[in-house]
């Protein structure tokens, strides 16, 4: 899990690409990664100066289609990106923080691990506070020491969501409500020995959008998600829907 080998970073000339490119390239040295450009266009020697003028030793892949998140898309396919990195807003504006159309098709079509940065830094800082969020029950040790190992956060945040008619659902099936302390110390056992603070928050949520609201208030630096894997496409966890709107955070969406 985890293993990337070639990132690729969607770029266009946005205001923010500089810090896009920037935050992209701190990732990928991270990770040990090969990272290169994608950009949604034929090759144009102009662009791929400006692109140069930043990252000098990167690569561009470029890649056509109908719409922009179609070719970086299948750019991303071609050239075997094991992470896809892209910018989220809609708008650069922070009053208005919504996620924007690429991003949410590549939310949707991702073949592969996909970061979206809706506030990318010129001057990347460290990763030192990460924030999960899994429906009750689901089995992530494992995922969570890995990740954690990955990137040496100082703190982590763990949210679980918790419906009002979950009692009520596990009656109908003649089972007993699910004991989220239980699960809670089960999910973190993996990390009692990383040097790492831990806090976790149970939210009562019928939609998710009341998780949103509580992300916001972790100030995390990184919203790693789970995602569900549907037919060769990366998909949001139900309860997590509501990122297709609002992305408080760099999103990490891993397969």
């Amino acid at each position: 899990m985890m293993n990337y080998q070639k990132v690729g970073v969607a770029s266009n000339f946005s205001p923010t690409f500089e810090a896009v490119l920037a935050e992209a390239n701190a990732f990928a040295t991270h990770c040990g990664a090969v990272l290169e450009i994608i950009h949604a266009s034929g090759h144009d020697s102009e662009r791929e100066e400006r692109f140069r003028a930043v990252l000098p030793n990167c690569p561009v892949r470029w890649g056509e289609g109908p719409t922009a998140a179609d070719a970086i898309l299948a750019t991303a396919k071609k050239f075997h990106h094991s992470l896809l990195i892209a910018g989220a807003l809609r708008s650069e504006k922070p009053e208005h923080p919504f996620t924007n159309g690429v991003a949410r098709e590549l939310l949707s079509r991702a073949p592969c691990d996909l970061l979206l940065l809706p506030h990318p830094q010129k001057e990347p800082e460290p990763l030192r506070h990460l924030a999960f969020s899994f429906d009750p029950g689901t089995e992530c040790a494992g995922f969570l020491r890995d990740v954690v190992r990955k990137f040496r956060p100082e703190r982590i945040t763990l949210a679980v969501t918790k419906t009002p008619f979950a009692a009520a659902i596990a009656a109908s099936r003649g089972e007993q409500p699910r004991d989220l302390e239980a699960w809670l110390e089960e999910s973190l056992a993996g990390l009692r020995d990383e040097p790492v603070e831990i806090e976790t928050r149970v939210v009562t949520s019928n939609t998710g959008y009341n998780l949103c609201d509580v992300m916001h208030s972790f100030d995390a630096d990184l919203l790693v998600v789970r995602a569900r894997t549907g037919i060769g496409a990366a998909l949001l966890p139900v309860h997590m829907n509501w990122l297709r709107q609002i992305i408080p955070t760099r999103l990490l969406l891993v397969k």
